[in-house]
């Protein structure tokens, strides 16, 4: 069973509080107890400890005593907590974050870390531009360019050729004709965003393909194709550094938002329905959270330094 925000909220509390010692018997008593009062306790549980588990072999001992402090104070500021949250990470954020990929993105083509968008001129001359935490595997032949993504978001600006040029997907292959367009995976989804030409889609063996021309975006798994949309200019600004929100929801766009930032950022579903609208540059996070704080009833709890959750400015 999948947890809910309030069971991974409960046990990133019941984390902190494990990992700063002393913890008295009674204390343990009430932890096992939660542990073993719904399911989905178990399973937050589970997430919580797998993403402790990415920051392991970190310089721990004084850096986590100093960040336990400075979680307790209630004089902290979100500057301070960034800053141990950097020395926390450092160098190995990136190795980190990697330990989240299943085996096959390690091997990819070409890979990205938490945070990092990387642009790459292929061998045809066309750019692609890759997001972060996203692996993407790139077989050229002298009959086919294929390309397979195998986590994250890619833009992809093709060049002339005469050899068709192929996207494989999890959940079906593309075909691009002369065209700028952009991949996302999603939960049980992926996106197609196309800017220039067209692309088309073939979901399965057993559906028909379909042509998306520029300016349409579809969601597509193996069995179906979602009614077509605008294309959302935030599928191409991210290549610049920008993510995009136009009267979008604040728990959509934290969604994106966390695939830039090392640990856990989460929305809490009392304020996930409200509306953001605004281009926020992605090299800084801790700003874009600092903004959002000052435009919107909401407040951002730093509970550990890798577990960080936008919350009701009350209550």
């Amino acid at each position: 069973m999948a947890p809910d925000h309030a069971a991974l909220q409960q046990a990133a509390e019941w984390f902190a509080v494990l990992a700063d010692p002393p913890v008295s018997a009674q204390q343990q008593r009430a932890w096992q107890q939660w542990l073993v009062d719904r399911p989905e306790h178990a399973a937050a549980w589970q997430r919580v400890e797998a993403i402790s588990s990415q920051f392991a072999r970190l310089p721990a001992d004084t850096h986590r005593r100093a960040a336990a402090q400075a979680l307790r104070s209630p004089a902290r500021s979100r500057r301070q907590v960034l800053g141990l949250f950097a020395v926390l990470g450092g160098a190995g954020l990136l190795a980190a974050a990697g330990q989240r990929r299943p085996w096959r993105s390690w091997l990819a083509s070409e890979r990205t870390g938490t945070g990092e968008i990387r642009e790459l001129r292929l061998a045809d001359g066309s750019h692609l531009w890759l997001g972060s935490r996203t692996a993407v595997d790139i077989n050229y032949s002298a009959s086919t360019r294929l390309l397979r993504l195998l986590q994250g978001e890619v833009l992809l600006d093709t060049a002339k050729d005469p050899r068709p040029l192929l996207f494989d997907t999890r959940h079906g292959r593309l075909q691009a004709f002369g065209t700028r367009f952009s991949v996302r995976e999603g939960e049980g989804f992926t996106q197609l965003s196309v800017f220039a030409g067209a692309v088309r889609i073939d979901p399965s063996p057993a559906r028909d393909a379909q042509l998306l021309q520029a300016g349409q975006q579809v969601r597509f798994s193996a069995s179906d194709i979602s009614a077509s949309e605008p294309a959302d200019p935030a599928r191409q600004a991210w290549s610049r550094g920008v993510l995009l929100a136009n009267d979008r929801r604040l728990g959509d766009f934290i969604a994106e938002l966390a695939d830039y930032v090392p640990g856990y950022l989460g929305c809490d579903p009392r304020v996930a329905d409200l509306r953001l609208v605004g281009a926020y540059p992605l090299g800084d996070t801790g700003r874009i959270l600092d903004a959002l704080a000052g435009s919107l009833p909401i407040r951002v709890n730093w509970r550990l330094p890798w577990w960080v959750t936008v919350e009701p400015l009350a209550g």
